[in-house]
This record gives structure tokens, sequence and C-alpha cells, in this order.
């Protein structure tokens, strides 16, 4: 690297330092929004405190994978700032939610159960309809017909069903480490029956321990958020 191409990093980050420092203050709401009988999911917001105005090219919705929630990954902190952090910064009004059974949002039944009592659980189907019920809340509290979606992994695929089916409701959609149609076995899953696991397979023994300890890995049990009524 040549003292020019030094001399010109050195100004480009002076540069960022100060707009960095100017980034506008943001304000977070928590809210819980109800998906069927029994079934609430729990929705983050993050935004600009000064935005007044909100516009379907500037509303994102942030939709998580098969692991972690997203509260947990688009919201945490590295080197002082998150993703959703990042993008509120430059006038979005951002959204994430926890699909049920993830993070905040409710816990189905089946998981205090043991695993081999039940089939697997959230399907895709399932976790569309979570997504439906918080698009809608969020188009009709900001009096808007469309919004960004962004998913993530397994999101992907659940957002790119959810726009195949709602596709007047999407601004734009944008997939973010998509999933891929598998041809050949999986070489992180042994074979056998998904959920339950086989006997005596140190992951199955893993997942019962989590569930002993009240957990399920990349789960956790709803804590209590601010419950706010669609405006």
């Amino acid at each position: 690297m040549t003292l020019t191409h030094l001399l010109a990093a050195a100004v480009a980050t002076a540069l960022a330092a100060p707009a960095f420092a100017q980034s506008p203050r943001l304000v977070m709401e928590e809210m819980m929004v109800p998906s069927e009988a029994g079934i609430e999911i729990y929705v983050r917001n993050k935004r600009p405190s000064d935005m007044t105005t909100f516009r379907p090219e500037r509303t994102l919705l942030f939709v998580h994978g098969a692991t972690y929630p997203a509260h947990a990954a688009f919201d945490l902190k590295l080197d002082g700032l998150s993703w959703m952090e990042y993008v509120a910064a430059r006038g979005y009004d951002v959204y994430l939610l926890d699909l049920r059974g993830y993070g905040k949002s409710t816990r189905p039944k089946e998981m205090d159960e043991k695993p081999e009592a039940n089939a697997p659980l959230v399907r895709g189907t399932t976790a569309v309809k979570d997504i439906g019920a918080v698009v809608d809340f969020i188009l009709k509290r900001r009096g808007i017909s469309r919004l960004n979606l962004m998913g993530w992994s397994w999101g992907t695929t659940l957002m790119a069903t959810y726009t195949t089916q709602n596709a007047s409701k999407v601004e734009r959609l944008v997939l973010y480490a998509p999933a891929w149609i598998r041809t050949t076995p999986s070489l992180s899953r042994p074979a056998g029956a998904l959920g339950a696991g086989l006997p005596g397979c140190p992951r199955t023994r893993r997942r019962r321990s989590s569930r002993q300890a009240g957990s399920m890995p990349g789960r956790t049990r709803p804590s209590p958020a601010i419950r706010s009524a669609p405006r």
C-alpha cells in the first residue's frame, strides 16, 4: 500500500468518526403481537427519536433463522453498535420479531414435553403465519401499505414464501445467506426422524439437558415485555 493510500484511508476514517458521533438518538419499543389464540410474538422497534413520517421504503422487518432469535442476532452490539441500530441510525423504522418458540415469544406447550413425544415444532407454514401477523400489525401501526423484509438463513425461505403469497405488502425483499435445496445427506445431522434425535446421541442428550435447565438451544423462556396496542 502506498503512502497516498494510507493518507486517503486516514482521512476517510477521520471524516467517518464525526459522522457516527452525530448519529441521531434512537428510541426503542417492545411489544407482544397476537398471532393466534394463546400465541404472542415478541417485536422490537428502533428508529430515530425525531422520526414522525413513516414510508414503505424506510420501514424494515428482520426475521431470523432456525438457531437464534432475532433480538439476539440483529440487535447484538458489536463494537457498541448492532446491525439493527446501524440501519435505524440511517433514517429507517426498523423492526425485528422472534418466531414462536424462540427468544421472548410464546413457547408452544409441546416444548415442555419430551422431544420424542411430538413432531418438529414451528414448521414453515406456522412461522409464515407469525410473520404475517406482525407485518399486518406494523402496516396498521404506521399507516403504510408495504414494507421491506429481510430474512436470514431459514428466514430467507420464510420471507420468500410470505412475499409470494402477499406481494402487495412487500416493498423490497432481501435474502441474506439463503438456504438451498439439498440433494445429498446432511453432514451435520445423523440419519433418523427429525425432532427427537437418536437414543444415546450426544446431540439428543444435550437437547434434553437444556430442556431440564429450562431452555432450548437458541431459545429462552419468554420474559415480560411492554405490551402496546396497535395504533
